[in-house]
């Protein structure tokens, strides 16, 4: 065998064995055939530059690789994916932190500044083509109408608590079955007045989505439980069943409608916890049911304008039909800017919504405004502004007063910095 030849050969098996061994085995190895004089110094100094090349290819290869199993969940013949669980390649994440200084300013009581944050971060396992597991982290005191936590306490750290987990099952593509504590399935055009975002109901939820003959229809359902007594077999709890349609007038406008059913149980005679104290009480608890039927609609236009390229109107519409007093309440509002806020695009919305005392339960409504009370009526603008990819300025006012008893108006300024990933 000649040198030629036996150079040839042993560049192969190193640039083949780098791939395993550390950078400093395969210099001791060319170093002990540079001094057995099977390799001169030149050779050896070839033989070393390919391999370190060979070498940081295949690391990128491998790092390249390895991002896209991460992603999307895909197996492939590279070391560092092969050695992840393969629960984690199948799980997705997200999360969102919220800068905010916050102004309340009621009448008959001490103006109120402050600064505060959310930090919400959330995942999605696949267990396998069928069944899903839900999971988040947020925090917050508990108050399921708030994540927020305030700078306080000299700087005290707050607790991470954990805001939902759910199992879904889906034994059809367009039926999704849920047990746990969950994120809110209901459809709630322009963020609804009677559903604070934050709220993730405790239960059992089953979700409907087909096209038929082109028209999406809908059905959202929920089984609820509001408090366990422990020593009361007859526990607060709802039902709600949502079916509903959207569909496409023309190339460029859609209009969406939903009627949502609610049915409560042992409600009425209760005290429930994170209460506004606006519903009507005797003896301290709750003397009303809030049996209610809410109608939704939302119609949206794409009007191919550069600068207002969408602009949609909603409303809502509840009514208690456990009672004959204070038992409704309405709510409606105009959006228009850009469908989705990215970067450099935006969107602005006003709405009004007015809800007596006893149209709607009390622990329910958007805990920003006026402490998630009934009987009140409010004005809300909302500006949205994409600064950067995922990053959004939000400015929010609210004016919001009682319908009822002493005139205590409120202003409210939130000025939001959200970072989305």
């Amino acid at each position: 065998m000649n040198k030629r030849t036996l150079f040839a050969l042993l560049a192969t098996a190193l640039l083949a064995w780098s791939a395993p061994a550390r950078a400093g085995e395969v210099d001791i190895l060319v170093q002990k055939l540079v001094e057995k004089g099977v390799l001169n110094q030149q050779d050896a100094d070839v033989i070393l530059q390919e391999t370190k090349v060979e070498a940081e290819k295949e690391r990128k290869e491998t790092v390249a690789a390895t991002k896209e199993a991460l992603l999307n969940g895909k197996d492939g013949p590279f070391m560092l994916a092969e050695a992840v669980p393969a629960w984690i390649k199948n799980t997705q994440i997200k999360g969102d932190f919220r800068l905010r200084y916050e102004s309340v300013e009621r009448d008959g009581q001490t103006d109120r500044h402050r600064g505060r944050y959310r930090f919400r971060l959330g995942f999605v396992t696949k267990v396998n083509d069928k069944v899903e597991v839900g999971y988040g982290l947020a925090t917050g005191d508990g108050n399921p109408r708030s994540t927020e936590q305030s700078f306080t306490n000299s700087f005290e750290t707050p607790d991470i608590r954990l805001d939902y987990a759910y199992a879904s099952y889906r034994p059809f593509s367009w039926l999704q079955l849920i047990g746990g504590q969950m994120i809110n399935p209901l459809w709630t055009p322009g963020g609804s007045f009677l559903w604070d975002s934050d709220i993730r109901p405790q239960g059992v939820s089953a979700v409907l989505n087909r096209t038929v003959g082109g028209v999406e229809v809908f059905l959202n359902s929920g089984f609820w439980v509001l408090d366990e007594i422990g020593n009361d077999s007859n526990d607060p709890t709802m039902w709600v069943v949502q079916p509903g349609y959207k569909i496409n007038l023309g190339k460029r406008a859609y209009f969406k409608n939903a009627v949502a059913l609610y049915e409560f149980s042992n409600v009425r005679g209760s005290l429930l916890d994170y209460s506004s104290n606006t519903n009507t009480r005797v003896g301290g608890v709750l003397a009303e049911d809030y049996d209610s039927v809410v109608v939704s609609g939302e119609l949206g236009y794409n009007t191919g304008i550069s600068f207002v390229p969408f602009v949609a109107g909603y409303g809502e519409y509840v009514n208690n039909r456990a009672t004959s007093k204070d038992d409704s309440g309405y709510g409606y509002g105009i959006k228009f800017g850009h469908e989705k806020v990215k970067k450099g695009l935006w969107q602005a919305s006003l709405h009004y919504h007015r809800l007596e005392r006893d149209a709607w339960l009390d622990t329910l409504p958007d805990g920003s405004t006026y402490g998630g009370a009934t009987n009140m009526k409010a004005i809300i603008a909302l500006f949205t502004y994409g600064l950067l990819d995922n990053v959004d300025f939000a400015p929010r006012y609210t004016r919001s007063e009682p319908l009822s008893g002493p005139k205590l108006e409120e202003d409210l300024w939130q000025v939001d910095v959200i970072f989305k990933f």
